[in-house]
């Protein structure tokens, strides 16, 4: 309990299917606060919290953008207050806008205030146009954001319920975004890519103007693109005239430079920014693969374009055929191989192109890798690499439904599972307003998935690292030279992958190595990418500890499903007016599934909802206030 006392135990659990299903009843008086469940072997933790509070009968929020821009002339208001059933409040809104003139609050009499009231709507908002120009508009540290207030009053009970939000104040009026793949170029092979421009909202600018600007040995090239119905450009660039030098890629909304204009100063365009480093080749042909567009799905086949330039300088008069390997990995590990065998002519120069089919499965997930490469009779090799962006999915496919999206109260419902033959199949039905209120405790793909960090992690560790053959002389040290080379060549296409190779081949750049004792000082350190696994992975390492928190829950059970992948499942809707969230997850012989979230609605036509206070004293005189919801089409007569 909060106290640190040991207040329930369960002792040698035996899951069912993996799964161990405990209760535990709370006493009726009982300390407050977080209480802990710990598993000790294997290691692991959750949290629920006890709390004394009464759930909100309704919910105030705002909607619409969360920032204000320079550009803005007015800003929509608009907030909104529901029943924890889904129904609109009607009642009267109030909402208090303040700019902050200073932190000091012998300051607060400069604060700048507007207010806005009124009644709400029949889908129970009160929508209003704030005139921009009664703020200041020019963010500085102090005032960059407005504070805003609202409270509804419930017509007919007096019940008031308030609610806040800060609204960021923003010079941006247009930002541009790289969707570029790689940090590198192969010199001679074009360099794809796409520009992105959005508006201070982040929607699509289309049909319009966007520049790219490439730097390199001192030169600059500016290049005009007119962008999609999606604000996309692509662009594709010439590498061959940028003579294995480091490139800066800089995407503009305009060429003027407005941060440098103080005339124009409430306005801001931000530009996006890329950099790119030559990757070391040995050979005069290339390959390059063609990345997908998007989050790739599951289960749907996918071709990868992939195209190559063959140069005869590194083939043989005699050689007629050539032949391009590729492996695809994934959390599985190597889960693709395979092998394409293209003719070669007599021209100097052969341009041609393959597709490789791929279906990618929950053994790809989450960011599964593809190489293509091929060796030449020289020795030399060329490598191409594209990181894919899947679907978190599962090997149980797991799929939930109801008869109806909506049911009356005490009504009999129909819950359809569908998982893998065998499965157990744990199905929760909570109140939606828990997840509205703590969206954390919801079950997703991303919670599963950053359980198991290791699904991230590309490369691999130091301890497996090659040796260096080559000391590197102790005067070049000691004169700063670098000790080691990040130019990117044909290795760290392999080892980005996570692919050990054992090869004479010429795929490493040549460069200095450490000494021998100063090799063995690092042997078991962390490497630069297990480094930045732990800096990136708290973002899911956040949901690791599952916070449950559910007073209003129908359905906690376990379903097991047979050998035809499916069953029904007949269940009573509950006596209350709600909209339930069902979360449903399965455990089988082909592992675990996870089924997207579903709604159901069950609604009462009429019923009466009592307000009343949380506690009174004996003797005390309190008003009880009754009020009838009616949602019927025709009329009926009743009696209260």
């Amino acid at each position: 309990d909060p106290n640190q006392n040991r207040v329930g135990e369960w002792l040698d659990v035996r899951p069912k299917q993996g799964i161990a299903e405990l209760s535990f009843q709370l006493a009726a008086e009982l300390p407050l606060g977080t209480y802990t469940i710990r598993v000790v072997k294997p290691k692991a933790s959750s949290t629920f919290k006890v709390e004394k509070r009464v759930l909100q009968k309704f919910y105030v929020f705002f909607e619409g953008p969360a920032q204000i821009y320079a550009s803005d002339k007015t800003y929509p208001l608009r907030v909104c207050g529901r029943y924890s059933y889904g129904k609109a409040v009607q009642g009267t809104m109030r909402v208090i806008l303040c700019q902050k003139a200073r932190r000091h609050p012998q300051n607060a009499s400069r604060d700048i205030c507007r207010e806005y009231s009124g009644p709400t709507s029949s889908k129970g908002c009160f929508t209003s146009s704030v005139s921009t120009s009664v703020f200041t508009l020019s963010p500085t540290e102090e005032n960059s954001k407005l504070y805003a207030e609202a409270s509804l009053l419930e017509m007919g009970t007096g019940l008031q319920i308030n609610t806040s939000r800060q609204i960021l104040l923003s010079r941006t009026a247009a930002r541009v975004v790289f969707e570029t793949r790689n940090a590198y170029y192969i010199p001679g092979v074009p360099y794809r890519g796409k520009i992105k421009l959005q508006d201070h909202y982040g929607n699509a600018m289309k049909n319009r103007k966007v520049y790219l600007v490439t730097k390199f040995a001192r030169r600059r090239l500016i290049k005009t693109y007119i962008t999609d119905d999606k604000g996309v450009a692509l662009f594709n660039l010439d590498t061959t005239t940028w003579n294995s030098s480091s490139v800066s890629l800089e995407g503009r909304f305009t060429l003027e430079d407005l941060t440098h204009t103080p005339r124009k100063a409430d306005f801001i365009y931000t530009n996006a920014y890329h950099h790119l480093q030559p990757s070391h080749v040995a050979t005069k042909s290339f390959v390059d693969i063609h990345p997908l567009t998007g989050t790739v799905p599951c289960g749907v086949k996918q071709n990868v374009q992939v195209t190559f330039t063959l140069s005869r300088d590194d083939l043989e008069e005699d050689t007629s055929r050539i032949g391009f390997a590729y492996y695809v990995t994934g959390k599985a590990g190597i889960i693709v191989r395979g092998q394409r065998s293209v003719q070669v002519g007599k021209l100097n120069m052969l341009k041609g192109s393959f597709s490789i089919p791929l279906t990618f499965t929950a053994d790809f997930t989450p960011s599964p890798s593809l190489v293509v490469y091929a060796i030449f009779p020289s020795g030399g090799i060329t490598a191409d690499s594209v990181d894919f962006d899947v679907a978190l999915c599962f090997e149980n496919q797991v799929k939930v439904g109801f008869s109806t999206k909506e049911a009356h109260s005490g009504s009999t419902v129909q819950l359809q599972l569908q998982a893998a033959p065998g499965s157990l199949c744990a199905v929760q039905a909570v109140d939606g307003n828990m997840f509205f209120k703590r969206p954390e405790t919801e079950l997703t793909s991303q919670m599963v998935y950053g359980l198991f960090p290791a699904a991230y992690r590309h490369r691999y560790p130091a301890q497996v690292e090659e040796h260096c053959l080559q000391p590197q002389p102790t005067s070049s040290l000691l004169g700063g030279k670098p000790q080691d080379s990040f130019q990117p060549d044909i290795f760290k296409v392999f080892w980005n992958m996570g692919l050990k190779i054992f090869s004479n081949l010429v795929i490493k750049k040549p460069s200095w190595c450490f000494h021998g004792a100063d090799r063995k000082q690092i042997i078991g350190v962390p490497s630069r990418e297990d480094k930045k696994i732990t800096k990136e992975q708290p973002k899911f390492a956040s949901h690791r500890r599952l916070h449950h928190y559910f007073p209003e829950t129908w359905i906690w059970n376990l379903f097991s499903v047979g050998s035809n992948s499916s069953r029904s499942v007949l269940v009573t809707a509950p006596d209350a007016t709600a909209e339930w969230k069902v979360k449903t997850f399965c455990l089988a012989g082909r592992g675990f599934g996870l089924a997207p979230t579903i709604s159901l609605r069950t609604i009462q036509s009429l019923f009466v909802d009592v307000t009343l206070p949380y506690s009174v004293i004996q003797g005390e005189t309190f008003t009880l206030t009754a009020t009838v919801f009616n949602y019927l089409q025709q009329c009926v007569q009743v009696c209260v």
